[in-house]
């Protein structure tokens, strides 16, 4: 970690190409870990901008502060799709990618499809494509890429579109693109959504002059632009705030992150908030930082599973950014639904999710996690299957 000025840098720790994984999370490389911001200096601010600031983030919030029951499709298919056709899913084999999986088999046996859920080793560069190339070879109708892009997994979509085989994203990075073999990309905008929403709330918290630190693993497709997003949040919403980013490495996601965040924010002691792009980079963390008298940073987490929820609840996770995790297979489902009848499969509508912020206060007590009400029932009848 080096400073010029306020603005924090830390050191780069090296990358390794990691270009397998998925959603909702994640194993991944640092880019090296770099900040800008205003001139924070945390505490009551009684100026315009700081006011203007939390005022332009409310109205940013607004719609993550209570739960939305609609589903991110409305439109009935023209028909119910025709059954037994075979969908392979690809996914990484670590616990957040097993989340976003789960739903599917449901989804699919709704349509009276097969699907075939295929765990790759998310620290095998190759894994994702590999796992394509043997989904052609096998002949399934469709494919879902779970967490992927269209640079990292070329050579598989070519040859699935040699095939004839449509290829969807499931919390997938880049445009659509029928061209190189994306026919829809499902949560395509939701990973970058949270992490923006979260860093509004800290403006919000912080009264327009917080200081926070945002932990990412930035060479994951989907978490590959959070960091300049966020610092161009910061720089043109929030002039008296500042940022610093922290990058993980593959190799240190099973490692001690916890003591990585502590030992940032005691260099910059002007932190009191951190942001974990993902719910593995807060693992430890409210415990480490109470252990190091640091118990008035707070701690905001995108994604966050059950364990995480529950420290929510007990007030020592302060707020978490929660998608519909089930809805993620049954929407993912709907787009290859409705390509196979023929229609357009509303990437407008299922490219970002509904999100709903939770904090100790205004979270439902009891719960960890949220989906429209009857969801199943409600696709099924849009598919003419119920």
């Amino acid at each position: 970690m080096f400073t010029v000025g306020k603005h924090h840098f830390p050191a780069n720790r090296g990358a390794r190409a990691i270009v397998a994984a998925s959603g909702a999370l994640l194993l991944f490389l640092v880019a090296g870990c770099s900040s800008s911001g205003g001139s924070s200096t945390e505490g009551p601010s009684d100026s315009a901008a700081a006011a203007q600031a939390v005022d332009a983030a409310q109205a940013r919030l607004k719609p993550y502060l209570s739960k939305n029951d609609d589903l991110e499709v409305d439109i009935p298919l023209t028909r119910a799709p025709e059954k037994g056709k075979r969908v392979s899913l690809l996914y990484p084999n670590i616990p957040a990618g097993e989340v976003f999986a789960s739903p599917f088999p449901d989804a699919a046996a709704a349509l009276g499809w097969e699907l075939d859920r295929s765990p790759f080793d998310s620290t095998d560069p190759q894994g994702m494509t590999n796992g394509i190339i043997r989904a052609v070879s096998e002949k399934y109708d469709f494919i879902v890429a779970q967490g992927a892009n269209a640079e990292t997994i070329g050579p598989g979509l070519a040859a699935a579109k040699k095939a004839g085989i449509q290829v969807f994203l499931a919390g997938g990075y880049g445009d659509v693109n029928e061209e190189k073999g994306i026919y829809g990309n499902s949560f395509q905008k939701d990973v970058l959504s949270s992490n923006l929403a979260l860093l509004d709330k800290m403006i919000v918290d912080s009264g327009g002059n917080g200081s926070v630190l945002l932990v990412n693993a930035p060479d994951f497709p989907p978490l590959k632009p959070v960091g300049a997003a966020a610092q161009e949040r910061i720089g043109k919403e929030c002039p008296e705030c500042s940022i610093t980013l922290l990058g993980i490495s593959a190799a240190d996601l099973s490692g001690d992150i916890a003591s990585n965040i502590v030992a940032t924010v005691r260099q910059n002691p002007e932190i009191k908030y951190v942001v974990a792009a993902f719910t593995d980079l807060s693992r430890g963390l409210p415990q480490a930082l109470k252990a190091a008298g640091l118990d008035d940073v707070k701690v905001y987490v995108v994604q966050p599973d059950d364990a995480t929820v529950h420290l929510i609840e007990k007030g020592d996770i302060d707020a978490g950014a929660l998608p519909p995790k089930r809805t993620f297979g049954w929407a993912t489902v709907d787009m290859m639904a409705r390509y196979s009848v023929g229609m357009p499969v509303l990437q407008d509508e299922v490219g970002e999710f509904n999100l709903w912020i939770w904090t100790p206060e205004t979270m439902p007590k009891g719960q960890t996690s949220w989906d429209p009400t009857d969801y199943q029932e409600r696709y099924k009848k849009l598919w003419q299957v119920s």
